[in-house]
């Protein structure tokens, strides 16, 4: 076993708050959510290389907190709004799914042959696309890490359910997000910076994680990919264009968003030359806008807020259009990953493994190969081959619900943060739908645990059925305790 420089940093200051600071435990994890391809503990089982992600070191320690809070689970359903009880159980319903699927199902249909990541080199769809490279079925580490995952992040909903404290502020989600979406895109732009001048960059600093593969030496048009904390460019990209997606929805309602935060992002955004990251904020942006185009018709924005937002898009439009034309290399590059994209060997790829996974899907009756055990293109073709129609059911189900609640949320007074999670999250899972096919990836449930905590927050929810105009009517407080009203 072995330490990173990264982790070096992190494990103090995370026991530190662990041990005196445990609210804070929450918003470490928002943070470490973004810093994916460092890990701070590495080492091996056998043949199975192993690196721990912050975000999921925070998570174990968050976990020994919890144990009183998962001590007093049935206490905590009885207080849940309705609402809020269904979201919750969809999700302990697809945890259950997913943690039989990942032991019984290996078993079951053992010998069949799946796209196994750690049992190929390189990239995973193109070996399989190109030389149709397979393993066998067989319950795997893969399939025991997938599970603790997923149990992990169910803890930590469970934990800002059952504590309901100040952890859970929209005032702390909305801070921590922001600042975690400055520091990645900082992070992206510097590596713009540096690969212009020639520089050097602490590439490993970031990226040193040998249980996964990264991407920061790849290049297109002679162009190096910006991938900012993430293992690959289309990873940065997927988060970033989530990121811009919130930060703009969150200015659309009213929030203290600076234009220039937005714009920072997009040109963060727009140096990772991603295609995922492309198509998701352009096919985010166009379900943004007809969002809010159905507010404006009912007339809940005011002319002055609408002059506000129209700034807010002429400048974040004007920031990428100066960009693009000023560097010609970045141009073509983005030109090649957009336009170019589909007559490449990756895109041929992408499609072929998805196409093999719902094939999978038949072979296994619907049920799946079991959590961990396939590995396609996107996120959609993972649950439906690793968990079947049920879990995939169930998991849509546990998402769909939670959209809806912050939806609601976001069209009240005050509902800026509410918005800006609900549109991270859309753009988070319409990059995952696209080509980021890992359900345990941080960002996801790092916006997902954000969102059932600005839920459950006694601090800021307003009671369900209230319904006001946006940015007119003064939203009501729950009172902190049964005592208090």
């Amino acid at each position: 076993m072995s330490i990173s420089v990264y982790g070096a940093i992190f494990i103090p200051i995370a026991f530190w708050i662990f041990l005196f600071r445990p609210k804070y435990l929450v918003p470490l994890m928002l943070v470490a959510s973004a810093f994916v391809a460092a890990p701070v503990l590495e080492f091996s089982l056998g043949d199975f290389d192993l690196g721990i992600k912050p975000y999921y070191f925070a998570a174990v320690l968050l976990a020994i907190r919890a144990l009183p809070v998962l001590l007093k689970y049935p206490l905590l359903k009885r207080g849940l709004e309705p609402s809020v009880s269904r979201i919750v159980g969809s999700f302990v319903g697809f945890w259950k799914w997913a943690l039989v699927s990942a032991f019984v199902f290996p078993v079951v249909f053992k010998g069949l042959q799946v796209i196994n990541p750690r049992a190929v080199d390189g990239d995973v769809a193109a070996a399989f696309a190109l030389g149709g490279e397979s393993s066998p079925l067989h319950w795997s580490f893969e399939n025991l890490g997938q599970a603790a995952y997923l149990t992990l992040n169910l803890v930590a909903v469970l934990y800002v359910i059952g504590s309901r404290r100040s952890s859970g502020r929209t005032a702390d989600i909305f801070g921590t997000l922001r600042g975690t979406i400055i520091v990645v895109s900082l992070i992206a732009l510097l590596q713009g910076v540096v690969a212009w001048e020639g520089w050097s960059f602490p590439l490993l600093f970031f990226h040193s994680n040998a249980a996964y593969s990264t991407g920061y030496d790849e290049a297109i048009e002679g162009l190096r990919r910006v991938n900012s904390t993430f293992s690959e460019a289309s990873y940065a990209g997927g988060f970033l264009a989530a990121a811009a997606l919130g930060l703009l929805a969150a200015r659309l309602r009213g929030g203290r968003v600076s234009p220039f935060v937005i714009a920072l992002a997009v040109i963060g955004l727009i140096l990772t030359t991603a295609t995922t990251g492309y198509a998701a904020f352009v096919v985010g942006g166009i379900l943004l806008f007809l969002y809010f185009a159905r507010d404006s018709l009912r007339r809940r924005m005011t002319r002055q807020l609408f002059r506000k937002c129209l700034y807010s898009v002429l400048l974040v439009a004007g920031a990428a259009a100066v960009l693009l034309a000023a560097d010609v290399p970045l141009r073509q590059a983005a030109m090649e990953s957009t336009l170019g994209k589909v007559d490449t060997v990756s895109f041929f790829a992408r499609v072929s493994v998805d196409v093999y996974s719902m094939k999978l899907l038949v072979s296994t009756y619907g049920l799946g190969a079991g959590l961990g055990s396939n590995r396609p293109s996107s996120l959609g073709a993972y649950l439906l081959s690793n968990v079947g129609v049920v879990g995939s059911v169930l998991f849509v189900l546990f998402v769909f619900r939670l959209i809806v609640q912050l939806s609601k949320r976001a069209r009240l007074a005050g509902g800026s943060s509410f918005a800006m999670v609900m549109w991270m999250l859309a753009g988070i899972l319409v990059a995952q739908s696209v080509a980021l096919p890992d359900l345990s990836w941080p960002p996801l449930w790092g916006i997902l645990i954000s969102a059932v905590s600005l839920l459950v927050s006694r601090n800021e929810i307003a009671p369900e059925g209230v319904r006001a105009g946006v940015f007119v009517a003064a939203q009501r407080r729950l009172p902190a305790s049964p005592a208090a009203a």
